[in-house]
């Protein structure tokens, strides 16, 4: 390669922050990141600012996933076997009991070759799963467990869609986690399932960070920990009235999660929730997204692509400094944990309420430019609840 002459010379860091301004005209606050719902704030200009300690990065063939009810076990095998067809590599299984019908639920499906993911929420419902299937074809299966000192299954998908912030959310999975190796301080495979929330670059933020943190607990209890991070999509910020802004979130939401270094996406058709259930077209579209990803963005194996980019590092270190800080506040808390969490999740829930009433948080097509086109008629059905609190939807705050 011939030799490159660079027609610039380097600058010192007071020059170019001069210049900056100038380029900015003296807008400078564009250089601030505020968040009233994280509370979180940062100086883009400021390059002294602590930064984590560099780590090696993993290499990640992430994994699309597609998530079904055991209780629905018809229902649910249709929907999977139409899933694997469609580009799904992973699924996950949940709400199962000593009732569940695994001849119907499984048929048809090759658990040789893909990753099954069960979730069980107490031994008699594994030895039923064994004892139906057999113990070599379970042997296949990725048992999840909620429960007991070998738990390996953790979910802050629920606190996140009731609207926790990051910090809150990361907090609340770490104390599940600090607590089962305080009990059973052991090497293991550790899967935590995440909501993806809308804003882009702090997403990505909060996985790092979740890496960083899960990290820090190994060391302080001298294990090893392999973790694996589930990201779904949620509903607060869907629309059933104006359905295909749906698609934009939901892309963004999946590239923001894969850009932090997730094993396992699973997009959600944005009308999971809705009185009639999820229709062909949102659950085909939901995968197309994490296929275009996958496939045509050939983002299929990550490698922490934004590594060093300044904006996410202090982003990622202002969520882990944080959450940290609320980590050790419930863990000294002990009983009184739980209400400590209730009460950051109502009041952050009550600063989202009123950013968005206050028009301060834009939704398009739920409370600006609405949607002037003929549309599916859907309704929101009931909300899911945790903590007594149902699932943040800011399409029924609006209507």
């Amino acid at each position: 390669m011939s030799k490159v002459s660079i027609p610039f010379s380097a600058v010192s860091q007071p020059v170019w922050q001069d210049q900056l301004q100038k380029e900015l005209k003296e807008k400078t606050e564009l250089l601030q990141y505020q968040s009233e719902v994280e509370g979180i704030q940062l100086s883009l200009a400021n390059l002294e600012q602590p930064r984590l300690a560099q780590q090696e990065t993993e290499s990640i063939n992430w994994q699309r996933m597609v998530a079904v009810h055991a209780s629905t076990a018809k229902q649910s095998n249709a929907l999977l076997l139409e899933a694997l067809m469609q580009g799904a590599d992973a699924i996950f299984i949940d709400q199962t009991s000593t009732d569940t019908d695994y001849q119907t639920l499984l048929q048809a499906i090759e658990i040789e070759y893909i990753s099954c993911l069960i979730c069980f929420d107490n031994p008699a419902a594994i030895d039923h799963f064994i004892d139906t299937i057999g113990m070599e074809k379970a042997s296949k299966c990725i048992i999840l467990k909620r429960f007991g000192p070998n738990q390996n299954f953790i979910s802050t998908f629920g606190i996140q869609q009731i609207g926790a912030n990051s910090t809150t959310e990361l907090a609340k999975g770490l104390l599940d986690l600090q607590q089962l190796l305080e009990t059973n301080p052991q090497s293991m495979t550790i899967y935590i399932e995440s909501g993806i929330g809308g804003e882009y670059l702090l997403e990505i933020s909060k996985f790092r960070a979740l890496k960083h943190l899960v990290r820090q607990l190994a060391l302080i209890h001298k294990v090893e920990i392999d973790l694996k991070i589930i990201a779904k999509t949620g509903f607060c910020n869907k629309s059933l009235i104006d359905p295909y802004t749906n698609l934009l979130r939901l892309s963004t939401e999946s590239l923001s999660a894969i850009m932090g270094g997730v094993h396992l996406l699973c997009v959600q058709a944005y009308d999971m929730l809705s009185t009639e259930g999820p229709s062909s077209f949102a659950q085909r579209m939901a995968l197309n997204v994490a296929n275009l990803i996958s496939e045509e963005a050939h983002l299929g194996t990550t490698q922490d692509l934004l590594y060093n980019a300044y904006a996410i590092e202090q982003l990622t270190f202002k969520i882990a400094e944080k959450t940290w800080q609320l980590l050790c506040s419930l863990d000294t808390a002990q009983s009184g944990a739980q209400e400590i969490l209730l009460e950051q999740i109502s009041e952050t829930r009550k600063v989202r309420t009123h950013l968005f009433n206050s028009s301060n948080h834009i939704l398009i097509g739920i409370n600006a430019f609405a949607n002037e086109f003929e549309s599916p008629t859907a309704q929101w059905g009931e909300l899911p609840q945790v903590f007594g609190l149902p699932y943040l939807i800011f399409e029924k705050i609006a209507n």
